[in-house]
Formats: structure tokens, sequence, C-alpha cells
């Protein structure tokens, strides 16, 4: 439990910090690279066309930025990804996906 609690003190910290760079933000995504991208600017495509390697990159980038519980591994959640084939944006699945893990389900 109190690692969820953790986790979503980090989320809603970074999204607060989201919003505050918002223009900023998103001018620094469009001269990016999809290379240079975060699991949360990417699309449900984008991840499909993702390497295995590239793919866990972009989850333990995403776990070390938006969850303080590391007890779980970057390839369970690029699996769950990879599993979860719902519509909506890949930062909601993700995060689905980490509390999903992290209560055993």
């Amino acid at each position: 439990m109190r690692g969820r609690v953790h986790c979503i003190g980090a989320v809603a910290g970074a999204l607060l910090a989201l919003l505050a760079a918002g223009p900023v933000a998103a001018g620094a995504v469009a001269e990016s690279s999809v290379d240079d991208a975060s699991l949360l600017y990417l699309s449900s495509n984008d991840w499909e066309r993702q390497s295995e390697t590239r793919k866990v990159a972009l989850a333990a980038d995403f776990m070390r930025i938006f969850c303080t519980d590391q007890t779980m591994s970057a390839i369970s959640l690029a699996d769950c990804l990879d599993r979860d084939k719902a519509n909506g944006a890949l930062f909601e699945r993700a995060m689905a996906c980490v509390s999903a893990l992290s209560t055993g389900r």
C-alpha cells in the first residue's frame, strides 16, 4: 500500500510539472524524434512499432519517473502493455498496468 501511495504522489507531482511546462513540452516533443520519445508521448501504434529492447527501456523510464516502487520489473510493464490492447492513451494503459501488477492481479 505504501508503494502505491508513493506512486500516486509521484504521478501527481509529474503531472503538475507537465501542466506547468505545457507549451514548452509540446514544442520539444514536436522537435524530437521517435527514438527520443517517452512512453508518455507514444500512441498505441508507436508502441507497437518499437523493438522489444526499446519497449523495456521506455517502460523503465516510465517507472523511474512515475513510480517510486521499483519492485516491479520494466519487462513486466512492457509485457502488460503488449497484452493490453485496450483503446486509450498509452500513458493511461501504463498506469493501469502498474496498478494491476503492484496489487498482484
